[in-house]
């Protein structure tokens, strides 16, 4: 044992050493390297124990080049511009190497559609001023730089003329060291323009009305109601289908109903079933003959009150659904009622036990089950068919406030309270995911039916898109498209063109002004795959001092299809519909 350790202590005392004549003034690089081409002898000595046992040549050895780069990004990576104006992205290198060198660079760009219409170029700005005038467009090679020495480039997209559509741009700036062929990603970017757009086509009721419900769509064609102080209401509709437009006279021509609905107040929700327009009056639920308005059959009222059990009230507050040919409506008794189109109800749900709390939430479904969420924080599954209660569980301590089936029916979204978001399994009702937002949410919970994404507006303007399966925020969000505009509530929806590519959401909000009285909507389309592109509608546009009722409309999917929007009233201007084409 002894013996083995003498050799292996042995072996350790053999080394060599390279020692190289470098004198303490050799011209060395900012970051302590030797400068690329310097020469210094160099002689290889061997000892054991401390012994000098073997010393080689002088061998002179010149030192090569070391190439290093460094880069950093000085802005954002996403931006929104006006119109007329680029977005420019900041990107400084860094030689970190030991000798001259410079970098070759390539610039790859991507627009959802096919041909490619924002103009997209790297300039060097020398003088570091971070301005594109002055500095110099280059492709390929930037200049040579020294060991330590920084350049600022600026690469900038801009978008096209306003007569274009667009969604945005990406661009990826790539650079290749001098001794590599490999290119390095040094940044990704994200450009959108902001443009100003106005309300294309309106529909208007008399000067004196306001709209106190959403209108509706029967046969193409748009029905819409104004009631004035003294609340006798008039019944309009266009001449043609919304989707004829031409000009700013939505449907062409304004038409009205020869007989006017005295003492008449609607209030609630709005929807239509065929020939059937199901809204409120009072605390009752009534059915307007829309073939008879179209007809202009005034030998009587063309409505009729639908008939609920003895104490039983519909809940005009909660969004029915249309389904199978019925319109299924909440009942103050917390059943579900089933109501045929010619305004006879057909059937109700089981009851509900009183532990579950009160319908809280708007009613979807997935297949054949019906869904919809309580004030204790419940959801409940009924069937469709035969109205018994599948399935209830609690998904949260807060009350629940909206839901959203996702495509296909893979999964239920639920807002929850203030700030609360949910991912719920459709069959078992067991929670797959929930989020607490920082702050108030202000809008219902939305889901695209395109792809499994889902969105709530923010009462700081913030639109929050995410994935539904994961709950994780898609890239870019959230995003604040309403400037420094603080809201007191937002409607969304997502709608896609079957002519284009992007989805886009549609977003109606109303902007908090601190006084109850005192109304001002505001409005935006926001390509969903980038936020940094969207229209704008503000104040001038939706008129002064405007309250829009919480509706969104679309009336298809072509590039004649509408978003249409319903003022109830404005400082200077009475209800009317506006028409925003489809992005």
């Amino acid at each position: 044992m002894t013996r083995l350790r003498g050799v292996l202590w042995g072996a350790l005392g053999v080394f060599a050493i390279a020692c190289a004549d470098v004198s303490s003034g050799a011209p060395r690089t900012p970051n302590g390297m030797l400068w690329a081409g310097t020469t210094f002898q160099l002689r290889a000595s061997a000892t054991v124990n401390g012994n000098l046992t073997a010393l080689s040549r002088e061998s002179q050895v010149r030192v090569g080049q070391v190439i290093r780069w460094r880069w950093q990004l000085e802005s954002p990576a996403g931006q929104s511009v006006p119109q007329g104006e680029g977005a420019v992205f900041r990107v400084r290198v860094i030689n970190d190497g030991n000798g001259w060198d410079n970098l070759s660079f390539g610039l790859a760009q991507y627009e959802l559609e096919n041909t490619p219409l924002w103009s997209v170029a790297l300039f060097e700005n020398a003088s570091g001023n971070g301005q594109v005038s002055g500095s110099q467009q280059i492709s390929g090679a930037g200049s040579l730089l020294s060991p330590g020495g920084d350049m600022l480039y600026l690469l900038r997209m801009t978008p096209p003329s306003s007569a274009l559509p667009t969604d945005g741009a990406w661009a990826s700036l790539t650079a290749s060291p001098s001794n590599s062929s490999a290119p390095q990603v040094l940044g990704e970017f994200t450009a959108g323009v902001a443009r100003g757009a106005w309300v294309s086509s309106r529909a208007w009721c008399y000067a004196n009305q306001v709209q106190l419900v959403a209108p509706v769509v029967y046969q193409g064609r748009l029905f819409w109601m104004g009631t004035d102080a003294t609340n006798n209401t008039v019944i309009f509709l266009t001449r043609d289908s919304v989707e004829s437009t031409q000009g700013g006279g939505l449907g062409n021509e304004r038409l009205v109903y020869g007989r006017t609905l005295r003492s008449f107040t609607p209030t609630g929700f709005s929807v239509a079933l065929g020939s059937g327009w199901f809204t409120g009056r009072g605390n009752q639920l009534i059915r307007v003959d829309l073939e008879r308005v179209r007809l202009n059959d005034t030998s009587s009222d063309p409505f009729s009150v639908v008939v609920f059990p003895s104490g039983v009230a519909p809940r005009l507050d909660l969004e029915p659904l249309v389904f199978n040919g019925r319109v299924y409506v909440a009942g103050s008794d917390n059943r579900l009622y089933a109501i045929r189109e010619d305004g006879v109800r057909v059937g109700q749900s089981a009851p509900l036990p009183a532990l579950y709390g009160v319908f809280s939430t708007n009613l979807t479904c997935i297949g054949r089950a019906f869904y919809i969420g309580t004030n204790n924080g419940w959801v409940l599954q009924y069937d469709a068919l035969t109205g018994s209660l599948r399935t209830a569980r609690r998904i949260s301590t807060q009350p629940l406030h909206s839901l959203a089936p996702t495509p296909f029916g893979r999964a239920l979204l639920a807002r929850a309270g203030n700030r609360e978001i949910l991912c719920i399994n459709p069959n078992q009702l067991n929670v797959l995911w929930k989020r607490t937002l920082n702050e108030d949410i202000v809008s219902p919970i939305a889901a695209s039916p395109l792809n499994e994404v889902g969105a709530v507006v923010t009462r700081s303007g913030a639109l929050l898109a995410f994935q539904a399966r994961t709950g994780v925020n898609l890239p870019h969000y959230p995003q604040r498209v309403f400037g420094e505009d603080t809201l007191a509530r937002a409607t969304l929806g997502f709608a896609r063109r079957t002519d284009r590519r992007a989805t886009y959401v549609y977003i109606l909000a109303q902007r908090d002004t601190g006084n109850a009285t005192q109304h001002q909507a505001l409005f935006r389309a926001v390509t969903a795959e980038n936020p940094y592109n969207r229209v704008e509608l503000g104040e001038s546009a939706m008129l002064s001092s405007s309250e829009y009722l919480p509706w969104l409309l679309f009336t298809g999917n072509r590039n004649s299809s509408y978003c249409l929007i319903a003022l109830r009233r404005a400082d200077s201007a009475q209800g009317c519909v506006g028409a925003i084409p489809l992005r």
